[in-house]
C-alpha cells in the first residue's frame, strides 16, 4: 500500500482553479436552461384552475323524533366515506363520459377535510372562463353522486320498512281473525271470583267484569285493531313515499346538509406555466449541472493538460 502524501490532498485552491477553467461551460449551462426554460414558458400553453369549496354534513338529530323517518334515515353513508368514495371514482372511467374527459385526475381534484367538514372541488381549464364551467360540471356531478347515494341508501329502508309494515298486518289480521273466532265460542255472561282474579294479577276492569274472558278477548282485539290500523296507515305512507320522488328527494335533502361557501369563479392568474419560477429553478439546476460536468470533465481530461494545471497553480502561487 502506497503511503499517503501531500500532493494527493484536494485543496480549495484546485477546487477553485477547476471551476475557474470551465467557467464558460458553467455558465453557458446555467444561463442556457434558464433561456431556454423562460422562452418555453411564454410560448407553453397556459392553464387556470378554479376551486370550490362546499360545506358537507348529514343531520338526521332532528329528524328522529319522527318513528317512520328515523327508520328511514338509519345507517346512511358517513359523508367522508362518501366524498372519498367519489375522489376514487374520479381516478377511474366511470365518469368519462359524464365529465367528458378520458382521463379525469388531469382536469378534476377532490379532497374532503374531516376535521372541518369542508369539500375542496378543483377543477382546471385553458382559460378561466373554461375552468369556471368546468369546476361547475363537477359540483353538480358530486352533488348527484353524494346525494344518488343517499337516495340509494334511503330506498333500501323503505323497502326493508315496508316489508316489515306488511309483515306486521298479516300478523295482526291473522290474531284479529283468531280472536273473532274465540269472542264467538267464549259467553258473555258467566260467574268469576273477583278476589281471585285480582290476586292473580290480573286488572280490576277484567276481574269484576261479568264474564273476565270475554273482556279480557275483547279487550286484546281492540289492542288487535289498533295495531293493524296502525300498519296500514305506515303502508300507505311508505308506499306515498315509494310512488313519489319529490317526497324522497326531500325527505333526503332534511338530512343531507350541502352548502357551497365558495363558488365557481373565473381565476385571474394561471397556476401553470409560472415563468419566473420556472426559470429560477432550471438556473440552479444548470449551475449544479454545469458544476458536476466541470468536474467530470476534469477527472477525464487527458495526461497533457497537468502541465497546464500545474502553471496556473505556480502562479497563484506567484501572485501572492
Amino acid at each position: 500500500m502506497e503511503p499517503y502524501t501531500q500532493s494527493d490532498e484536494l485543496s480549495l485552491r484546485d477546487l477553485y482553479l477547476v471551476l475557474k477553467r470551465r467557467r464558460n461551460l458553467i455558465l453557458g449551462l446555467t444561463l442556457g436552461a434558464a433561456i431556454v426554460v423562460f422562452v418555453a414558458s411564454l410560448v407553453w400553453p397556459k392553464t387556470y384552475s378554479s376551486k370550490v369549496t362546499v360545506s358537507l354534513s348529514l343531520s338526521t338529530q332532528q329528524l328522529s323524533s319522527q318513528p317512520l323517518t328515523s327508520q328511514l334515515l338509519a345507517n346512511l353513508p358517513s359523508i367522508t366515506g362518501l366524498a372519498g368514495g367519489f375522489g376514487d371514482l374520479l381516478e377511474t372511467s366511470s365518469l368519462t363520459q359524464t365529465l367528458g374527459v378520458t382521463q379525469p385526475t388531469r382536469v378534476y381534484r377532490a379532497r374532503f377535510d374531516e376535521k372541518k367538514g369542508l369539500w375542496n372541488l378543483m377543477a382546471k381549464g385553458r382559460t378561466p372562463a373554461e375552468a369556471k364551467q368546468n369546476a361547475q360540471k363537477l359540483l353538480r356531478v358530486a352533488q348527484d353522486y353524494v346525494r344518488s347515494r343517499i337516495v340509494e341508501t334511503v330506498g333500501q329502508n323503505l323497502e326493508a320498512v315496508l316489508a316489515q309494515a306488511r309483515q306486521d298486518q298479516r300478523v295482526a289480521q291473522e290474531s284479529l281473525r283468531r280472536l273473532q273466532e274465540e269472542l264467538k265460542k267464549t259467553p258473555r255472561n258467566g260467574a268469576s271470583d273477583a278476589a281471585a282474579l285480582e290476586a292473580q294479577g290480573t286488572s280490576p276492569l277484567v276481574a269484576r267484569s261479568t264474564s273476565p274472558a270475554y273482556t279480557l278477548l275483547s279487550m286484546e282485539e281492540s289492542r288487535t285493531r289498533a295495531a293493524l290500523a296502525q300498519a296500514q296507515a305506515r303502508i300507505e305512507a311508505l308506499t306515498a313515499i315509494q310512488a313519489n320522488e319529490e317526497e324522497l328527494s326531500k325527505l333526503v335533502g332534511q338530512a343531507l346538509q350541502a352548502q357551497v361557501l365558495v363558488p365557481p369563479a373565473e381565476p385571474l392568474r394561471p397556476v401553470s406555466p409560472r415563468p419566473l419560477l420556472y426559470t429560477a429553478i432550471a438556473g440552479v439546476l444548470g449551475l449544479l449541472v454545469g458544476v458536476f460536468w466541470a468536474f467530470l470533465a476534469e477527472a477525464l481530461a487527458p495526461p497533457q493538460v497537468e502541465a497546464v494545471r500545474q502553471r496556473d497553480t505556480q502562479v497563484v502561487v506567484g501572485s501572492k
